[in-house]
């Protein structure tokens, strides 16, 4: 167990030196050395992360101690030009003994002044035999007890059987005078008619059992790859069907909510047609029903060719043709019919108003909405039971940001008896929960639409959703199970699930449900989603090039500009500098990242392309880089100043030079700051600080595959050579 920990303990320690913190590297290395003292990699990452020279130089000395024979360990001893001896005399601060000089020859020291007293040497050399003599004393053996064997204790103390048996009479005597006491009460209620009657007697139970019970999802068919515990699934806090699904529905299989109102069968057969997908081949068939209605007028037609117009793009057209619906219904006013005109013309204003939102102008949305609002309240004035006019209502507040108001209005729909187990209402208040970050009330509400509808997808994607937002990826991946029973080979499905395993970090499990998930299928946002979310795995793991290529896959699908800035870092990392620069230009001033932050990696590309003498490009990225430095996250800034000093150092200004790469060290060390400092030392023929530099590098090297390490180790043999 405490080799576990102490393993858990080392690798946090080695992945925290990595990335440069460098304290809470110390930190779990000393609690993983605690547990294993003789681990040879902790004490060469320990040494990695020292605060001074004195620190590294005890870790040093104990790594020799352990392994006398480390690789690590006797290069860096060659590096510092230190024998065993002199390492662990600087380690341990002990002075070299000396030979005892006979007694005649020692001296009177001279009388201290005054004040505290100051011991010599000598005292000094006393004092610690005497205090081992006295640990030697405390770590002996007990002497003193002659002819005594001493055993191991295996029997009771003295009066412990006593006590036992005591203890048990009393629980004998306890138990039969319980068993007395019900076998004469039993006795006392048989012989007596009356009492034997009250208390044998039947009585009717007043709950009852639901038939059918309710439905609780059974769990995952099959073995789910996930090595943490499965959560135990809880649908609905209470044993019976929420109030909110229609009266009756404990005593009989709920339904999903009628099409209301009901269209004549031909407009039916249009709507089946379009929702199959095939919206080119409704539009005409709604066209004729249209004109069928020409002497007796029904709204259905006029209201389902106009939502299929808008679908289509043509939005004027479909707003004209619900004007012409309103014009004939003046000389015959219907409420019901006026009902469900108003709740087309509030769906396509809604329409109109996301995409105006979409592209930013909040204006022409602004009086959109003022239409959807309108409209809506009086499609539910004149027709309670229209289930679109309370989902535009409810749009409209949370499009407000008043998500608060829009559950308000659901659950005014839910009220209404015929749609107390809408579908469409309950999902819709789900993802109002969601957006208000209350994820069990919107897993709840997924529930009670899986109960009414279990094929219900949105609610199934709901669910999963909620339960990644709420960090439970566990039940993520049960929900995304279940869903994917009905839905086998869901692109949204597998990128669901790759999301999930992510989150549990388990990055294996992740990339291969991402890979299933771009093996097939045909929706675009989720081939995105699923595009973006792989190249970020490839990012952690350093593989660019691959990455780089998801992330221009995922922007050529979908133009999307956050996608772009993925693409534009990647590509940099991977070395594709002409990519990278594109983006970048297309990319200022759009507000998807700071432009300080496009600047720096600008700046970083002329630098890492210009050839030596250039001093054009190094003075172009040093005006970016000033002009950037103060202006990007803390975290960022290390590496600004980290190119400053380049930038400098190939314009021969030395002394800016260090004081930028020293800045950038205080931060976090790194081998390629610590070889442009030693190259910046060297210029300034500062030769012995130059070594120190490349000798850290050389020593490190021996660990990270660094590019500039022969260079690294052929300036220190030529500087090392120079000096003898």
């Amino acid at each position: 167990m405490a080799s576990e920990q102490a393993r858990e303990l080392r690798q946090q320690g080695i992945a925290a030196a990595k990335a440069g913190e460098k304290e809470q590297a110390r930190q779990l290395l000393q609690q993983a050395l605690r547990l294993e003292p003789r681990n040879e990699a902790a004490w060469v990452w320990l040494m990695s992360v020292a605060r001074d020279q004195r620190e590294r130089l005890i870790c040093l000395h104990r790594l020799l101690e352990v392994n006398p024979q480390s690789t690590v360990g006797l290069q860096s001893l060659q590096a510092l030009g230190l024998t065993r001896e002199q390492l662990a005399q600087q380690a341990t601060g002990k002075a070299p003994q000396v030979q005892a000089m006979p007694p005649r020859q020692i001296t009177e020291p001279p009388a201290p002044p005054p004040g505290v007293p100051i011991p010599t040497p000598q005292q000094v050399v006393e004092a610690q035999g005497q205090v081992d003599a006295i640990i030697r004393e405390y770590l002996a053996p007990l002497s003193g007890y002659k002819n005594v064997t001493w055993v191991h204790k295996t029997k009771k103390r003295a009066g412990e059987r006593d006590a036992t048996l005591l203890n048990v009479y009393l629980a004998s005597g306890a138990a039969v005078v319980i068993l007395l006491v019900l076998v004469g009460g039993f006795l006392i209620v048989w012989n007596n008619p009356e009492l034997r009657g009250v208390v044998f007697a039947p009585t009717q139970t007043p709950s009852f059992t639901p038939a059918p019970p309710t439905l609780t999802p059974t769990p995952t068919l099959g073995v789910t790859p996930t090595s943490s515990p499965t959560p135990e699934q809880t649908y609905t806090p209470s044993p019976t069907v929420p109030p909110e699904l229609p009266d009756g529905a404990s005593t009989q299989f709920p339904q999903p909510t009628p099409l209301y109102p009901l269209p004549e069968r031909p407009v039916r057969d249009a709507v089946a047609i379009w929702n199959n997908g095939d919206l080119e081949a409704a539009l005409p068939l709604l066209e004729v029903e249209v004109t069928q209605v020409s002497i007796s007028f029904d709204p259905n037609p006029y209201y389902y060719r106009a939502l299929a117009l808008a679908e289509s793009g043509e939005t004027d057209t479909a707003l004209q043709l619900l004007s012409d619906g309103e014009s004939r219904l003046q000389n015959a006013p219907n409420p019901r019919f006026q009902a469900l005109l108003d709740t087309g013309i509030a769906q396509i204003n809604l329409k109109l108003a996301e995409t105006a939102l979409q592209s930013g102008d909040s204006d022409e949305a602004r009086l959109y909405l003022n239409n959807v609002q309108d409209r809506a309240e009086a499609a539910i004035e004149g027709d309670p039971r229209l289930v679109q006019a309370h989902l535009a209502l409810a749009r409209f507040y949370s499009l407000q940001d008043d998500d608060e108001r829009a559950v308000s209005v659901l659950n005014e729909g839910l009220v209404i008896p015929e749609l107390a187990g809408d579908v469409n209402l309950l999902v819709a208040r789900g993802e109002a929960f969601f957006r208000l970050e209350e994820y069990d009330q919107a897993i709840y509400q997924a529930f009670l639409a899986l109960y009414v509808e279990p094929a219900n997808e949105q609610a199934h994607l709901l669910r999963v959703r909620a339960a990644l937002a709420e960090n439970q990826p566990g039940l993520a991946v049960n929900y995304v199970e279940a869903y994917l029973l009905g839905y086998p080979g869901s692109i949204i499905g597998f990128t669901l699930r790759g999301d999930a395993f992510l989150m549990e970090g388990k990055t294996d499990l992740a990339l291969e449900n991402y890979n299933r998930a771009l093996a097939g299928g045909t929706d675009v946002p989720a081939a995105v989603n699923a595009l973006v979310a792989r190249g970020r795995i490839y990012m952690q793991v350093r593989r660019f090039a691959d990455a780089r290529d998801d992330f221009a896959q995922a922007f050529l699908l979908s133009d999307d500009l956050n996608v772009q800035a993925l693409r534009m870092q990647a590509a940099y990392e991977a070395g594709n500098y002409a990519t990278a620069e594109r983006d970048a230009e297309k990319l200022l001033g759009q507000g998807v990242l700071p432009d300080a932050e496009i600047q720096l990696l600008q700046a970083r590309l002329l630098v890492d392309r210009a050839a030596a003498g250039n001093r054009e490009a190094y003075q172009e990225a040093l005006d970016l880089l000033d002009a950037s430095v103060r202006r990007v996250s803390d975290e960022l800034q290390p590496v600004a100043n980290e190119y400053r000093a380049r930038a400098y150092y190939n314009l021969e200004s030395y002394d800016e030079a260090l004081r930028a790469v020293d800045t950038a060290l205080a931060a976090a060390e790194t081998g390629g700051r610590h070889y442009l400092r030693g190259l910046i030392l060297e210029a300034q023929d500062e030769t012995e600080a130059a070594i120190r530099e490349y000798e850290w590098v050389a020593l490190w090297g021996q660990v990270y595959p660094y590019a500039f390490l022969p260079d690294t180790v052929t300036r220190l043999e030529n500087l090392l050579e120079a000096e003898s």
